[in-house]
């Protein structure tokens, strides 16, 4: 395909464009300082079409661009395209050179690097809080700002994570926005909270009676591709909540929050990976032998910094934060023999207990 039909204008139609541009200048006359209406905008035209097209491996011209210029009904000679794109990278920073063995200038430093916006559209495509339609939404647009030859690659990635298990709350990430907005104001919100229930005819259960809670907003919490608010409720005591379970999220209320004091005492605990945060329960530190070959999944679920002490050939030793709480006990259990609580005492009695009440689900207790 020819560089000019890229931009939707055959060879034909644009020496017809160039005609009727022709024409009207001459029925126009004289403008002042010899210019068109159209050559106030030209350098953004220049701007955006070197951004979008010109890369390293794809060179363009001042004859290219000048076919794309007569696409916006602008009229440019090759020489002032030659000093449009000089001014551009002299007063406005723009990061153009020229390659002479290929005739064509290019952007050396984009305004993103391609595996920069792949990681955005990735983040984007697997946040289970953003729903498929939102996610699809906000990448098309991510895609936009990289050059024509990544975009494709950036608006198909959602095929790849299509099957995730998402929100059904297309509000998420504006409501979201409110939050930060409090946040940053220093001011409370309100809401209404609910789980899902197996009930068809009423698939949601409020907290509260259906109540509104009125919190002070503290931090966002993105955990296991899920969004959470972090916030000091009326009960005196921080408290999570998930933002795709939060309904009727207010603008900021004219009232300061409260909770100040104890969120910077709360902030030098937080400062260590908690894991399992998202489910209340006592936090403590606990500590857990594991097999070797567990290494890895110690290091997923906490982090790099967590300390790994060898105890012999076979186990390590690992001091946890944690909040006591049935998934912890669970992913401790998945490990089968390869992962054992060794202290303090009160988790070692809850685990055992966490391993005896499942248990006792599968015993024979005589029905059929």
């Amino acid at each position: 395909m020819a560089a000019d039909e890229k931009w939707g204008l055959s060879r034909e139609e644009i020496n017809k464009r160039v005609r009727e541009l022709n024409q009207k200048k001459k029925a126009q006359g004289p403008t002042r300082g010899g210019r068109s209406s159209r050559q106030g905008v030209k350098l953004l035209y220049i701007r955006d079409f070197l951004y979008a097209h010109a890369t390293k491996e794809h060179p363009q011209n001042a004859n290219r661009i000048q076919d794309f210029l007569l696409t916006k009904n602008i009229e440019a000679s090759t020489k002032t395209i030659y000093n449009d794109i000089l001014r551009l990278h002299d007063d406005f920073g723009v990061p153009v050179v020229y390659d002479a063995k290929r005739w064509g200038y290019y952007i050396t430093e984009p305004e993103f690097k391609p595996y920069e916006l792949r990681l955005m559209v990735d983040s984007i495509q697997s946040s289970k809080f953003i729903t498929q339609t939102e996610a699809r939404t906000i990448s098309q647009k991510i895609a936009k700002l990289g050059d024509v030859y990544t975009r494709p690659s950036l608006t198909d990635r959602h095929a790849w994570v299509s099957d995730r298990v998402r929100s059904a709350n297309d509000d998420v990430v504006r409501e979201a926005d409110r939050i930060h907005s409090a946040i940053a104001r220093n001011l409370k919100i309100s809401f209404r909270y609910f789980h899902y229930t197996p009930n068809r005819a009423n698939p949601k259960k409020y907290s509260k009676n259906g109540d509104f809670y009125t919190v002070s907003p503290y931090a966002m919490l993105w955990d296991n591709g899920n969004y959470y608010l972090y916030a000091y409720t009326e009960k005196g005591v921080f408290r999570t909540f998930r933002i795709d379970r939060m309904e009727r999220i207010s603008n900021p209320l004219q009232e300061e929050r409260d909770g100040e004091k104890e969120f910077k005492a709360e902030a030098i605990t937080a400062k260590e990976y908690k894991v399992f945060q998202m489910f209340h329960g006592e936090q403590i530190k606990v500590r857990v032998r594991f097999s070797n070959h567990l290494a890895d999944a110690v290091i997923d679920q906490f982090g790099k910094n967590t300390i790994l002490v060898p105890e012999d050939d076979k186990h390590f030793i690992v001091l946890l934060p944690v909040e006591l709480s049935p998934p912890f006990f669970a992913w401790i259990a998945t490990f089968g023999r390869g992962a054992k609580i060794l202290s303090p005492a009160a988790a070692v009695d809850k685990m055992r207990d966490f391993i005896e009440r499942c248990s006792d689900m599968y015993k024979d207790d005589g029905e059929k």
